[in-house]
């Protein structure tokens, strides 16, 4: 059994990156709905909170909160496992699709988590996909910032949480 202290760590909201393997094509425009779906799929099954998300064409970041006994790696396994299924069967491929790991990092006061939120809103402008946050449609960025309720395809709804005062991991 591994000894990996996110194996155990619950009650917190986590920054997550997962990317897909290097061999792997990047999403096409058409793939983006799909891992919508996933995600907003798997957190009803596990009900798990979504602060924050982009969807990038090789990778995603999302700030997810897991109550126990969910862990990160739970919510993470699934994602990636139920995601990895839907594209093999859309690009009629095999095998694995994410690397095996992810990257993750709890968050630790509200200032971190504010932090947190702009670096994903502000990731497909770093990448030069867009010039403003706004123009990229799979980010939670037009829900959070510009208070638009989720009802299309391109758009899942979003936990708006304050962390308690004293929170700290």
């Amino acid at each position: 059994m591994s000894n990996v202290h996110r194996l155990r760590t619950t009650d917190r909201i986590f920054f997550v990156t997962a990317n897909l393997l290097r061999w792997v094509e990047p999403f096409a425009e058409s793939e983006y709905p799909v891992m919508l779906d996933v995600l907003a799929g798997v957190r009803r099954q596990l009900n798990f909170l979504l602060c924050g998300y982009v969807l990038m064409p090789d990778h995603w970041h999302a700030l997810i909160g897991v109550s126990h006994p969910l862990t990160i790696s739970q919510v993470m396994h699934d994602v990636k496992a139920v995601s990895a299924r839907r594209l093999n069967e859309r690009r009629r491929t095999r095998g694995p699709v994410w690397q095996h790991q992810f990257w993750d990092r709890f968050v630790r006061h509200e200032k971190e988590l504010s932090q947190r939120l702009e670096y994903v809103h502000s990731n497909p402008i770093r990448k030069g996909l867009v010039s403003r946050a706004e123009e990229w449609p799979w980010s939670s960025y037009n829900i959070s910032a510009v208070g638009m309720t989720p009802g299309t395809a391109r758009q899942i709804r979003i936990d708006h949480v304050q962390l308690p005062e004293g929170y700290r991991a």
